[in-house]
């Protein structure tokens, strides 16, 4: 009997909750490669978020008049992503021009005030940090296999159990499964094209995350694999 592409899908979709729960907020995941994200303050906590933006590719203006030494060793350190601007001055309206994001270590709640309302002026989300109440997004905790990459949040109600729930799933991720969701990346155009929508490609990638999950490192060339699942994907029972 002949399964025809679309029944799967319906399959999957009845499979699918009526209603889900309430959410205390929305995970995103925020393409930055190339978009510029302003920074107000030279702290070591703004080092730490200034990391993770150059980390995932941002163009970072970073506005204060001194620089903890934190950012020496981010600037010594360099990244494969993104890149850090030193504006050795304080932020002004327009230093918000064009950014993605904007992020503040505030002394002071009339500090904090200032920077969110010249965000939002100009459309812009913002983050204060430590200061959940002037915040439009919160950083969680990144359990970081990129190009799988896993955020946790609890809300800004406990982030030491963020920290924790963090160091769980990293003892049950693999450290090699980021060089097979690199290889995904590769083989998904070929997957696409040489198997049929349904259950083909389900089965193409069961098999393949059974493998991602064997603690093995992926293997640099991928023809051979590739092809081994395309065969065992089409000769699959339905």
């Amino acid at each position: 009997m002949t399964v025809t592409s679309r029944k799967p899908v319906e399959v999957e979709r009845r499979r699918r909750p009526a209603r889900i729960g309430a959410l205390a907020s929305l995970p995103l995941f925020f393409p930055l490669a190339g978009r510029k994200v302003v920074v107000a303050g030279g702290t070591e906590a703004a080092a730490w978020k200034a990391e993770l933006l150059v980390a995932a590719g941002a163009e970072v203006h970073v506005h204060a008049v001194e620089l903890d030494a934190a950012f020496d060793a981010l600037s010594a350190a360099g990244s494969r992503g993104g890149r850090l601007v030193h504006h050795a001055g304080p932020w002004v309206p327009d230093s918000l021009d064009g950014a993605a994001l904007a992020i503040a270590d505030a002394e002071s709640d009339g500090e904090a005030q200032s920077f969110v309302c010249a965000a939002r002026k100009a459309g812009v989300p913002v983050n204060v940090i430590d200061n959940p109440a002037f915040c439009d997004f919160q950083f969680g905790s990144i359990v970081n296999r990129s190009p799988v990459v896993i955020g946790i949040s609890t809300n800004g109600v406990a982030p030491i159990l963020g920290q924790a729930i963090r160091r769980r799933i990293e003892t049950l991720l693999p450290e090699a499964l980021q060089t097979w969701a690199g290889l995904a990346g590769k083989l998904r155009s070929g997957a696409l094209a040489m198997l049929k929508a349904g259950q083909e490609r389900r089965r193409f990638w069961e098999r393949f995350s059974d493998l991602a999950f064997s603690g093995r490192m992926a293997p640099e060339e991928s023809g051979g694999l590739q092809a081994a699942l395309v065969d065992e994907a089409r000769a699959a029972q339905v």
